[in-house]
């Protein structure tokens, strides 16, 4: 089963939770950033609360349920807990509406970056192609053999991070799901892990030293 991390965005006002398996935003947060560009555009703040009990947004939610084969619980999930670990997540053309109807602006941002962007599809593939490169590592490097596997994986993905973040001293294991993890750099890891793929494949990689030579060289 593949797991469904959760993972920061970063946007003009703010960020958002988001889980890029499942494909749920965090519904407050988002409308806290929507409504700071009502703010800055001297327009109203919308109530949360009030948007979600309305006619139109329950249909809306309705014809999400039937096109996409949804319970409501799964468009709207609410994480049972109370106080300050409560938190209320959205199906992503859920939160999209959401946007439509706090501002125009913000609307185009959230469109572009998980549509255009493909934000959520450059996290999967960046995860997949570095578990094919662990595969491939096993299969094709030189002098594999011998060596501690888990330590081989996690010097590479040092490597990777280090070569992608070089602004950040200490890159940590983690930092995919982080809001400096932008669409260009998901990107970027993917690119990177498949070409590596590849290079073990045709054997153009001699050693795990030159495996190393070659990250930097990317």
């Amino acid at each position: 089963m593949k797991t469904d991390q959760l993972m920061t965005i970063a946007f003009d006002n703010g960020a958002i939770d988001f889980f890029h398996k499942s494909g749920r935003g965090d519904l407050t947060q988002l409308f806290n950033l929507g409504n700071k560009y009502r703010v800055t555009n001297d327009l109203g703040v919308i109530n949360q609360t009030r948007f979600m009990n309305t006619a139109k947004t329950k249909a809306f939610i309705d014809i999400i349920c039937k096109k996409q084969g949804l319970t409501k619980d799964e468009v709207i999930y609410h994480n049972g807990k109370r106080g300050k670990a409560s938190r209320t997540y959205a199906n992503l053309h859920f939160l999209i509406y959401v946007a439509s109807n706090l501002d125009i602006n913000f609307e185009y941002e959230i469109i572009d970056t998980f549509i255009k962007g493909k934000i959520l599809q450059y996290r999967d593939d960046g995860g997949n192609h570095f578990k094919a490169l662990n595969i491939a590592i096993d299969a094709y490097l030189p002098d594999r053999k011998g060596r501690n596997n888990k330590g081989v994986y996690i010097q590479i993905a040092k490597k990777l991070r280090n070569k992608i973040f070089n602004e950040v001293e200490k890159p940590d294991s983690n930092i995919w799901n982080t809001e400096i993890a932008t669409e260009d750099k998901q990107k970027l890891r993917s690119e990177y892990e498949d070409k590596l793929v590849t290079l073990l494949k045709m054997g153009v990689v001699t050693s795990y030293d030159h495996l190393k030579e070659l990250i930097e060289k990317l």
